[in-house]
């Protein structure tokens, strides 16, 4: 399949499932090492419940219980889900409605938006990363940046029709609640809010990237991944996932699966709060894995600081016993290692640590 429009040739897990492989293709086969259930004696992962946290309790007398219990999560497992967090459940409904229509469009239809340029606005694709993978993840995505919403909004799918109405209004909603979390998280760490939320854009400038994920039936599941281990760039990622799962996180160096909670969204923080909590907080590596019997969708909402604003340890949280242990970067550094080679779970945050630590204790 050649793909219109640009330079391009492959063939998304989309069409192969329209097609009915009855095999996976040796292309996305992953070594023995890599799939799902190696080094592990269970075929199923165990079920992990996350730290349910109400951040209703935010805006209320309650705000220090729901902040501590943020920043207990942030510190022991980097991800909790969130309930009773202001997004309707009715609009959460239209939203995975218009992303299945957009994923059953007609193979040319969804072609308009492929390109191998990863900082374009818009952009559909599949796998991780399509130009460096050795071997492929059974994904198809659709990826665009949501902030500046009234520049952005123009260049997102025009079809199914109602796309732009309803994708917009969601953004609008995950973005207040990207930046109550963010303000929690700032307040866990003893930081002063104004400073980390007003002063450096976070709440007014920070990007915001939305990415709908579709993963098919997979022919061979245990041979393959829908993502492949990674921890996040960025501060925030506020994911949606539906009833059927799928996503797993490293936890005791064990892969859990994240029971789904209806109605909830799951978040983590990215690198970028390790960074400025200078270790406090961890950005965990995590993964999805398919199934043979259904498709599945999920949404995931990232938010950053603004992509020329650099990020590094907080100075408040730097002392002699306490030594900064990365060093300052922004969103080209890590675009231009993730274009560069194929791109490992921690190779982001592993590229800024500093490597002399003992030399500068002494």
């Amino acid at each position: 399949m050649v793909n219109k429009g640009c330079n391009l040739s492959f063939n998304t897990v989309k069409y192969l499932s329209e097609v009915g492989v009855k095999e996976l293709p040796r292309s996305y086969v992953l070594p023995e090492a890599n799939r799902p259930n190696a080094n592990s004696t269970v075929s199923t992962p165990l079920q992990y419940d996350l730290p349910v946290i109400d951040i209703s309790g935010l805006e209320g007398p309650d705000r220090f219980e729901v902040v501590s219990a943020i920043g207990r999560a942030c510190q022991e497992i980097g991800f909790f889900q969130v309930i009773n967090h202001g997004v309707e459940e009715s609009l959460i409904s239209e939203l995975m409605r218009v992303a299945r229509e957009f994923f059953e469009l007609p193979m040319e239809e969804r072609n308009k938006f492929v390109s191998e340029d990863m900082m374009k606005a818009v952009r559909y694709g599949t796998s991780f990363n399509y130009l460096k993978d050795q071997v492929y993840c059974w994904r198809d995505f659709l990826k665009h940046y949501c902030h500046p919403l009234d520049k952005m909004l123009p260049l997102w799918p025009s079809n199914p029709s109602d796309y732009r109405s309803v994708v917009s209004e969601y953004s609008k909603k995950v973005r207040l609640l990207g930046v109550r979390i963010m303000s929690a998280i700032v307040d866990s760490l003893g930081l002063p809010h104004n400073k980390y939320i007003v002063e450096n854009g976070f709440s007014d400038e920070s990007s915001q990237v939305m990415v709908l994920n579709y993963y098919p039936a997979c022919p061979e599941p245990e041979l393959t991944l829908g993502m492949p281990p990674h921890s996040d760039y960025g501060c925030l990622t506020i994911l949606l996932q539906d009833s059927i799962g799928g996503f797993q996180l490293l936890h005791d160096g064990q892969w859990k699966a994240v029971r789904p909670l209806p109605n909830s969204f799951i978040v983590n923080i990215g690198d970028h709060i390790e960074i400025l909590s200078n270790g406090q907080y961890k950005s965990v590596v995590h993964r999805v894995v398919v199934n043979s019997e259904k498709f599945r969708i999920s949404v995931a909402a990232l938010m950053s600081m603004p992509f020329e604003e650099k990020i590094g340890p907080a100075p408040e949280l730097i002392d002699e016993h306490h030594p900064a242990l990365y060093r300052a970067t922004n969103f080209a550094e890590f675009m231009d290692l993730l274009t560069s080679k194929e791109y490992k779970a921690r190779g982001f945050l592993d590229s800024i640590r500093h490597t002399d630590l003992d030399q500068r204790k002494s």
